[in-house]
């Protein structure tokens, strides 16, 4: 039993390590929200920011400022996209530790619908930043920045072999509980 016990060590470290993670994207999310209002100010000509009396308008990068609002504006989905799959990630991993062990055929349900979930997540999110990127005057995502989502279909594609893996060792599991 010393492989089960080191599995639910690790899987107690993934599981503080995805709050974090959920937290963070969280947190980031609402300073671009914050961040995108400050540029909308200082474009309309305010300031947010002063140092002694002067303005601190070093928010954007250069003077392009609509370009600094896109690259903001369309972080924020994709922030909120890795915050949910976090929060999933967390929930499953709360319950494996509930349950003692990954194989279960409940575990297993739950972790393929989490692979699933780590293909379709992303794909709203960049339509979502791509949407923001055009409705705002820019004409893709490529001159922002580089999103993919091959990361979280190849993690999805895991996670989904992963839960096969699960349901068999709870099949074999029971098969050795009921002899």
């Amino acid at each position: 039993m010393k492989s089960l016990d080191s599995i639910q060590k690790t899987f107690h470290v993934f599981k503080v390590l995805s709050k974090v993670a959920m937290v963070f994207c969280i947190v980031i999310a609402a300073l671009c929200a914050v961040g995108s209002l400050c540029v909308f100010a200082v474009s309309s000509g305010g300031h947010v920011f002063s140092l002694f009396g002067q303005p601190i308008d070093n928010i954007v990068v250069g003077n392009d400022y609509n370009q600094s609002l896109i690259e903001i504006l369309s972080s924020i989905p994709i922030l909120v996209a890795d915050a949910i799959l976090f929060g999933f990630s967390y929930s499953y991993l709360k319950k494996e530790e509930y349950d003692k062990t990954p194989f279960t055929k409940s575990g297993a349900k739950t972790i393929r619908k989490l692979g699933i979930k780590y293909i379709y997540i992303p794909i709203i999110a960049i339509i979502i930043a791509e949407t923001i990127c055009i409705v705002l005057g820019n004409d893709s995502l490529d001159n922002v920045s580089d999103f993919s989502n091959l990361s979280s279909v190849i993690t999805g594609i895991v996670l989904i072999l992963a839960s096969l893996i699960f349901d068999y060792g709870a099949e074999l599991e029971e098969k050795v509980n009921n002899a």
